[in-house]
């Protein structure tokens, strides 16, 4: 046999077989870090350790928080500006003795007026109506009584500190609130009482709250150290006003004592003014929403007032 004859092997390519990817069969059923999809991994439950941490941090926080709160009441408050608020009490004064006395024959502000009520009751007068001495005498004695209680209280409390006038005008505010609810609701009668007809023992309430609250606001203009603006007298006002040598001072801002004094009678006129055109125009119980109103405004503007230092909001390091 020759060599031609024998069954060479075949030739093989040189080329090696390319790979091919294997078909897709949708995603993986792996995770980027190697475990099943379907298979869960088993992380530690929140060690008890940083469950006490957190319950610390939010109790130093609301610690924190509180004390600031504590700081921000406990300012003294700068006393600029706040003869505004007493010539607002001015017309709020206005506003309840014209109220009073229109509805109920007596005064709840101005004491001279009860003054002479009561003595006048000493000899049976006036006959009509009847029992007008017993209403002066209570509104008279719930207004020293409550001017006792405030000043005591503010000086407790420390009179230009933050929380003591807000719950001085806010007690002052919740006294005209009940007296206009129960007007409002008629428990005490919405319409001026009729002089000729027996009294109504009712009214003694709304007089002894309106008496509580004007008590409030004198004793404010006294602590807040504005004496020329006393929010519930006129004759004092009108004698000191005219008795003061610089009266016709120039300009406008040389004589502020006598522009307070001017300003706390316009207000107390108008207020009583208001109260009149209010009884004709709308219930009797509308003077009073009004006052309350007033009032509510005072109270919420001591929360906001600059203290001391000028300051609207104190620093997180006040101490």
């Amino acid at each position: 046999m020759t060599r031609s004859d024998q069954i060479s092997p075949p030739a093989t390519n040189s080329i090696p077989p390319q790979i091919t990817d294997p078909p897709h069969e949708g995603p993986s059923k792996h995770n980027d870090e190697g475990f099943p999809r379907d298979v869960k991994r088993n992380t530690p439950p929140p060690s008890e350790d940083n469950s006490d941490v957190s319950a610390a941090t939010f109790t130093a926080r609301k610690a924190s928080k509180l004390q600031y709160i504590s700081r921000y009441m406990g300012m003294e408050l700068d006393r600029t500006h706040t003869d505004l608020v007493l010539i607002i009490c001015g017309f709020v004064a206005g506003l309840v003795d014209g109220l009073s006395f229109n509805a109920w024959g007596s005064f709840s502000s101005m004491q001279t007026g009860n003054t002479v009520f009561i003595a006048l009751g000493v000899s049976g007068q006036p006959e009509y109506p009847a029992y007008l001495w017993a209403k002066s005498l209570i509104a008279l004695t719930v207004f020293l009584s409550s001017t006792i209680f405030f000043i005591q209280l503010s000086r407790l409390l420390n009179p230009l500190r933050r929380s003591t006038l807000i719950l001085s005008f806010g007690t002052q505010t919740a006294a005209l609130l009940v007296a206009a609810i129960l007007v409002q609701l008629s428990i005490v009668s919405p319409r001026p009482e009729d002089p000729r007809a027996p009294i109504e023992w009712s009214q003694i309430i709304p007089i002894a709250l309106l008496a509580f609250q004007a008590a409030g606001q004198l004793c404010a203009s006294r602590l807040l150290e504005y004496d020329e603006v006393p929010t519930v007298v006129v004759t004092t006002l009108l004698c000191d006003l005219l008795n003061d040598v610089k009266l016709c001072a120039r300009p406008w801002s040389a004589n502020p004592k006598r522009n307070r004094r001017i300003g706390a009678f316009l207000a107390l006129f108008l207020g009583a003014m208001t109260a009149g055109g209010l009884s004709k125009v709308a219930s009797m119980a509308s003077s009073l929403w009004f006052a309350m109103a007033l009032k509510s405004a005072i109270t919420v503007s001591w929360v906001f007032w600059k203290d001391g230092d000028g300051r609207i909001r104190p620093k997180r390091g006040f101490r």
